[in-house]
């Protein structure tokens, strides 16, 4: 059914799960009845031969599922919130005049918040925030149930100004305040959040890079059991030596360590990697320090009798009691909204990847870290939509959250640092529906234990026709790994995986990271090498053929990858390949069936129902 008529599917999922494409712009509309016009001419495709064989056994197969990400797992559409609305315009704030606002919307999210929540609606018009460069202020969400709403986010509707950049210089600068933050009762800016080593007194010096300092420090998430019976992937009952803080609903932290000097967890996390360069000292220290290298962001569905749990969602990997697996406590906020509005900052655009030649070290934070719009920190169950963002550094992170679904943006400006991130801990997040008129760094990165997470309907489109890439960057801190089981589909414009990141933090990626259906854009003429590693390309580091770099994002999965001007290569080869290293499917020969392999998934789990 699902492959005889694909327009008519297309329209029962998208019923299922309108949170996906949730805009009533007249451009919105506009856009759907196009998508609509061209999937009824869509030729028949053929179906993908590891989507078949996912569907024979799941469990056994290497095609992660990704039905689970987005607001309430797809399951639910994005609410619109109608009960106590407070317009901002009856308690003094003041549109179209250049004057700081920050302190009185302030007061009312906090208002809102100690009520239970609520939106605070912005009528059309201008309002000016973070205008005193002494006295930097932003906009922080601290409580669950609070919505921020404007009447549009085209010009004509409700802009939110950022008068002055929030970079942090002296220690972690790419975890600076966002212009709209939320979590910080729960979590501040100056390190990374997660579990710690098990003997805290093993911690190294502080590493510092072209980017800035790294904190040898964490915030510490609570361990408050023990997995007592080991599990298999794709199981969702989990045995605990107890179960006194869980209940229904809480998400929490699983976490495994490595026990053996010569890191037997990570290895087992990167395989087919055996050994790590002399430089890739996260992975190296990882066996020394018993770095706690996998931790997955889940939720709570039931606890049960005999301290078992379980999940909403099946297990992403086996869990062995040989890496000593716990479970911490992870506190979230939930149904946080930001939605219908327009965010516009004072950033001159001035920049270069880590500051231009002599430019002063402060500057260059600010170029690449001072102007980010929207943070979706420690949130579930939370929402972007219908935003649009001009002339920020990075107009969206999404750090340590999880099922949070970010649809319907518009991005524009100057070229800047970094498009939309999943970040540490992100899990299960929904990225749809997004247009770039301006070129990033990294377009779209993912950094640290970010699992499940999915970017579907993409197009890059800047107006400095710059080259376009996919960015990872590898643990984010020495006590992650980096990030796997990530799908990008229906992406148009992008040229090739174009990672960064310092080199003690690589490789890229983990396992089992997927491109599905990517229309390339045009030609990279230098490489054509669909992986590449901006580490390897110096020879202080390594001296890797162009052929090798895909070795940094091992077990990768490729299907229906093409370019309309050029072929591009893996290893020096243009046609389909199975290795321990990559599995690659209809490369170069167009798109395949399903379009979107997130629908199609979802669609098979909602009808089984």
């Amino acid at each position: 059914m699902f492959r005889l008529n694909g327009y008519l599917s297309k329209l029962v999922v998208l019923s299922i799960v309108g949170c996906i494409f949730s805009s009533t712009s007249t451009a919105q509309k506009a856009y759907n009845s196009s998508k609509a016009h061209k999937a009824s001419k869509t030729p028949k495709l053929s179906e993908a031969n590891i989507y078949q064989e996912s569907k024979k056994n799941p469990s056994a197969s290497i095609l992660p599922d990704f039905s689970y990400a987005g607001y309430h797992y797809g399951e639910d559409k994005l609410p619109n919130i109608t009960k106590n609305v407070l317009n901002v315009l009856n308690f003094g704030v003041k549109p179209n005049v250049k004057e700081d606002q920050t302190q009185a919307v302030q007061a009312l999210i906090d208002k809102l918040g100690k009520q239970g929540g609520g939106v605070v609606f912005f009528p059309k018009g201008k309002y000016y925030f973070n205008l005193d460069s002494n006295n930097k202020q932003h906009l922080a969400i601290n409580y669950s149930n609070v919505v921020l709403r404007g009447e549009g986010s085209s010009e004509q509707g409700t802009i939110l100004y950022n008068g002055n950049d929030l970079a942090q210089f002296q220690v972690s600068p790419w975890l600076s305040p966002a212009f709209i933050q939320t979590s910080l009762n729960l979590q501040h800016t100056l390190t990374f959040w997660g579990i710690d080593y098990p003997d805290s007194v093993q911690l190294t010096k502080a590493i510092s890079t072209n980017a800035g300092v790294a904190s040898d420090t964490i915030q510490k998430a609570t361990i408050v059991a023990q997995i007592t019976q080991a599990a298999e992937k794709g199981q969702r009952n989990i045995q605990l030596s107890n179960t006194n803080k869980l209940h229904a609903g809480s998400v929490i932290l699983i976490g495994m360590f490595n026990t053996t000097k010569d890191g037997n967890l990570i290895k087992d996390i990167l395989q087919p990697i055996e050994a790590f360069e002399t430089y890739e000292t996260a992975a190296l220290e990882a066996g020394k320090m018993a770095s706690p290298s996998f931790q997955s962001l889940v939720e709570v569905e039931a606890v049960l009798p005999n301290n078992f749990i379980r999940l909403k969602q099946p297990l992403r990997r086996n869990i062995s009691l040989i890496y000593r697996p716990v479970v911490a406590l992870a506190p979230m906020l939930m149904g946080i909204g930001i939605e219908n509005l327009r965010l516009e900052s004072n950033w001159d655009g001035n920049y270069c990847h880590h500051g231009c030649d002599k430019t002063d070290p402060k500057q260059g934070k600010i170029m690449d870290y001072g102007y980010t719009g929207i943070n979706l920190c420690r949130a579930t169950h939370s929402w972007i939509k219908d935003v649009s963002f001009h002339n920020f550094t990075n107009p969206v992170y999404i750090l340590d959250s999880r099922n949070c679904t970010v649809t319907s943006l518009d991005i524009s400006g100057f070229d800047a640092h970094s498009g939309i991130k999943i970040y540490s801990h992100a899990s299960d997040n929904l990225i749809s529906n997004i247009r770039f008129h301006n070129n990033f760094t990294h377009v779209l990165s993912g950094e640290g234990c970010a699992y499940g997470n999915v970017f579907t309907d993409i197009v890059y489109t800047p107006v400095s026709k710059k080259l376009g890439y996919f960015d990872f960057h590898g643990f984010s801190d020495r006590r992650f790994s980096p990030s796997s089981q990530n799908l990008f589909e229906n992406i148009i414009g992008l040229q090739q995986v174009n990672s960064g990141g310092a080199p003690n933090y690589m490789p890229q990626t983990a396992t089992n990271n997927v491109w599905w259906n990517i229309e390339l854009g045009k030609n990279p003429i230098d490489n054509k090498e669909f992986f590449y590693c901006w580490a390897w390309d110096n020879k202080e580091y390594s001296k890797k053929s162009l052929t090798e770099h895909y070795k940094q994002y091992p077990k990768s999965i490729l299907v229906g990858v093409f370019g309309n001007e050029y072929k591009t290569t893996i290893n020096g080869k243009e046609g389909d390949m199975d290795t321990p290293w990559i599995y690659a499917e209809q490369m170069n020969q167009g798109k395949v069936w399903p379009i979107s392999l997130y629908q199609a998934q979802l669609e098979r789990r909602l009808k089984k129902k």
